[in-house]
């Protein structure tokens, strides 16, 4: 949501800037020689305008706390693996995914964190509880094996209960199968 919220504001000051810039010259020496106090009003307005936008864009950065820098890399490497349909084997690239997470892992060494298993909405409850399991622990096991100590990691399974996408085909079922990783509040 910030990154949009940038990408607007980045826009406005764009679009501000060329409707200045874009002023005909003879316009612009009105204004220099004070014969357009009407258009300095307005230039000078837009200035402090943007002025305001670039000081509050400065202020939400540094207001994002450790845990929200940290969460936000996290996203950046891959918070998520993904599994085929009734599995629970790490794939070449959820592989690689769990590989960035390490490195993430041994850059922030006071991290513990939280791998959650999920499932598609086929399947009963208790079995999808039981594949949850064995994808978070898939994924715990394999960061396990790369060095990170198994007390920094632990499980949850929510089988189907939490998807992340919604929806009755196979693109919503691929994007619900999956072992993401958070980050725990300490």
């Amino acid at each position: 949501m910030l990154e949009y919220f940038k990408i607007f504001i980045i826009s406005i000051l764009l679009l501000t800037f060329i409707s200045c810039t874009n002023k005909d010259q003879e316009s612009l020496l009105l204004d220099a020689e004070g014969g357009n106090t009407e258009q300095n009003d307005t230039l000078t307005e837009e200035i402090e305008i943007t002025d305001n936008i670039a000081q509050a864009i400065e202020i939400e950065e540094v207001e994002l706390t450790v845990e929200e820098k940290l969460a936000s890399e996290l996203i950046e490497v891959g918070d998520r693996i993904f599994f085929g349909y009734d599995e629970s084997t790490i794939t070449d690239e959820s592989a690689a995914t769990l590989q960035q997470q390490y490195q993430f892992l041994i850059r922030n060494p006071d991290l513990s964190i939280t791998v959650t298993g999920h499932c598609d909405e086929r399947g009963t409850r208790e079995y999808n509880l039981a594949l949850g399991e064995r994808r978070a622990s898939a994924a715990k096991n394999y960061l396990i094996s790369l060095g990170i100590s198994s007390n920094r990691i632990s499980v949850i399974s929510y089988g189907k209960e939490k998807p992340s996408v919604e929806g009755h085909d196979e693109t919503a079922w691929t994007q619900n199968r999956t072992a993401i990783t958070f980050i725990n509040n300490n």
